[in-house]
């Protein structure tokens, strides 16, 4: 399943107070609320009374239209106005080009302990920014055991029962010039509907367990042409034992799919035998990826011109 990720109104500003130009003025007691989810919320039909759809778990972003608005009001509708949005207890508040916060928007994160920043940047910039670093900071994420590799330009995942030789073929793959991404644990994530991200914990990066030589740093052993950070996920190689493949497949092959946090991966089993060169084959698989991505499917061009030559009585 994957795991639920937030990040805390202390974290944002930790991560993002330079580039995004922020700095707190009001509502210090309230830094460690959260916010669940990238898109950010301008609370402008709220200060008009509808409160239905507002999230307190989402960034707020008042800007100049909001201010403007809220000037027109008289001062009891317009401390009516903030105090209902501000008694939602919200995760955090932002005021855009770097405007002067009212006092009576000052009053309301103070009495209820909201974060309240101000940024340099106009609203639609500061959204746009922002929404892309919550995007990848909070997708979902999950953890898989494997090797994840970068090989001719895609990440391929290699999977199989534990002790079946992954780090030793990973190894290999890394010896013939490809690049190690994650072994034993890898962290996915979702960042667009179509796209998951691979990449290595932070506690295991660059790092390699083999039975009989213990963890090796790849990147001091081979040089950081041997390692790279991130890569989308774009095969599943599992390795699988010689008798749990059906004989048909052994010939044509074995077209199927998994999901990861519901984007589908194309899947190749590989079956493991006494000889093989299991790093040559996962290099073809790859290969034939690329081709399938161009559109050229093997396999699939071999039955059909099999059975036209059978139709055709050759």
């Amino acid at each position: 399943m994957p795991q639920p990720r937030h990040i805390t109104i202390r974290e944002l500003l930790a991560e993002q107070g330079e580039a995004a130009k922020m700095r707190l003025v009001a509502g210090e007691k309230g830094l460690d609320r959260y916010i669940d989810h990238p898109r950010i919320q301008k609370p402008s039909l709220a200060f008009a009374g509808y409160i239905e759809h507002l999230s307190d778990y989402r960034l707020q972003v008042i800007g100049q239209t909001e201010l403007s608005y809220l000037a027109t009001r008289t001062a009891v509708e317009q401390k009516m106005a903030v105090d209902t949005v501000f008694d939602l207890r919200l995760a955090g508040v932002i005021i855009t080009r770097q405007q002067p916060p009212p006092d009576i928007i000052l009053e309301a994160a103070r009495r209820t302990d909201t974060p309240l920043l101000v940024s340099e940047y106009p609203s639609s910039t500061f959204m746009t920014n922002m929404m892309l670093f919550l995007s990848h900071r909070l997708a979902p994420v999950v953890y898989q055991h494997g090797v994840y590799m970068d090989i001719f330009g895609l990440g391929v995942l290699i999977t199989g029962a534990s002790g079946i030789g992954k780090s030793e073929i990973g190894l290999e793959l890394i010896s013939r010039g490809h690049r190690l991404i994650a072994d034993d644990m890898v962290e996915f994530s979702r960042e667009s509907p179509e796209v998951t991200v691979g990449r290595s914990p932070d506690a295991l990066r660059y790092h390699m367990e083999i039975r009989g030589l213990g963890i090796l740093n790849i990147r001091e052993l081979y040089g950081a042409a041997a390692i790279t950070d991130t890569k989308r996920l774009s095969l599943v190689v599992e390795l699988v034992p010689w008798d749990h493949v059906a004989p048909e497949d052994r010939v044509l092959g074995e077209d199927s799919e998994t999901d990861i946090l519901e984007v589908t991966i194309p899947r190749v089993p590989i079956p493991i035998r006494s000889g093989r060169s299991l790093a040559v084959l996962i290099e073809v698989a790859t290969r034939d990826q690329l081709l399938k991505q161009r559109g050229i499917h093997s396999g699939e061009d071999f039955v059909q011109s099999l059975q036209h030559r059978i139709e055709q009585g050759q």
